[in-house]
């Protein structure tokens, strides 16, 4: 009786064994892959201030660059030009 017992009891702990295993298998992933996707996000984030900060840097040698002093200076002692006389200035009127 107790071997027809088990018998019956068998199949019903295997599943219930398998669901188990199933279930921690599924949750182990899912934890590891959050803990992925957290060291994703702070390796993005890092990337994201260092390129902010590299743009930031950027900007601030593009304005120098167009600083209106050091062009003229590149004008005047790399181009050898000069400022206009003021019979070479023609000045242009628009009527609306």
């Amino acid at each position: 009786m107790k071997t027809r017992v088990a018998r019956n009891y068998f199949p019903t702990c295997i599943v219930l064994l398998l669901f188990v295993t199933a279930w921690a298998l599924f949750h182990t992933w899912t934890r590891h892959m959050t803990t992925e996707l957290g060291y994703t996000i702070s390796a993005m984030q890092s990337q994201k201030e260092d390129l902010a900060s590299e743009n930031k840097s950027l900007r601030l040698e593009i304005s120098t660059l167009k600083s209106t002093k050091r062009l003229e200076l590149i004008a005047k002692n790399e181009l050898d030009l000069h400022s206009p006389r003021p019979d070479q200035v023609v000045y242009l009127w628009l009527d609306e």
